[in-house]
């Protein structure tokens, strides 16, 4: 694995063990929604939810975010994020929870008046159980209902995104990478969506 732009491209990270039960985002979905929402990071808080590797959270790092909080409830993969934040030398811009992100995002991640970007990517399982989709779609009603302009949400799935999911779903930009969607959503003030280039593979969503 690899950062793929900003003050760190190139550097490379570690990924999952081959037994883990983890799966990262792939680089071309990483770069692909950096792509629409890199330009966004400088002067933006970052927050990692289901953070695995470390990976999105170090991105928006590396793209200019001014800190990231990467939360992650598996003990190996917060280890995992510990050395690769230590690897790219991020410690005093980084700030690693050993939590469960369902409900530390309902307590922690609006901060009153400061535009943050949030990146979600929940196990693909609980888009399958009524109960995953309830607590996902609480999080995202608490997050659309309290982060301060300037803020984004960007949310990652391997199903269709729909108003099941999103709260307020025409706001919100849905694109399909391969087997992947990627839910896009932005506060007033937070900016434009524009894609960096040519995306062939990259379809927008009827959202």
């Amino acid at each position: 694995m690899r950062i793929i732009a900003g003050q760190k491209r190139g550097h490379k990270i570690e990924g999952p063990r081959a037994s883990a039960a983890m799966r990262p985002t792939s680089d071309h979905v990483r770069e692909s929604l950096f792509n629409i929402v890199g330009d966004l990071m400088p002067g933006r808080a970052a927050v990692d939810l289901f953070a695995g590797t470390g990976a999105i959270g170090l991105e928006a790092l590396s793209r200019g975010a001014e800190s990231a909080v990467f939360v992650e409830k598996d003990r190996e993969s917060v280890a995992l994020i510990h050395g690769n934040v230590a690897k790219l030398r991020y410690q005093d811009r980084a700030t690693i929870r050993l939590a469960d992100a369902y409900r530390w995002a309902r307590v922690h991640a609006v901060e009153p008046g400061r535009p943050t970007a949030v990146f979600l990517d929940p196990p693909y399982r609980d888009y399958e159980a009524a109960a995953g989709v309830k607590r996902m779609r609480a999080v995202l009603d608490h997050l659309v209902e309290n982060l301060a302009a300037g803020s984004l949400i960007v949310i990652e799935a391997g199903r269709v995104l729909d108003d099941r999911i999103l709260p307020d779903f025409d706001a919100w930009d849905v694109r399909r990478y391969g087997d992947t969607q990627v839910g896009f959503w932005l506060r007033d003030g937070a900016g434009t969506l524009v894609e960096a280039g040519e995306e062939p593979e990259a379809e927008v969503g009827d959202g």
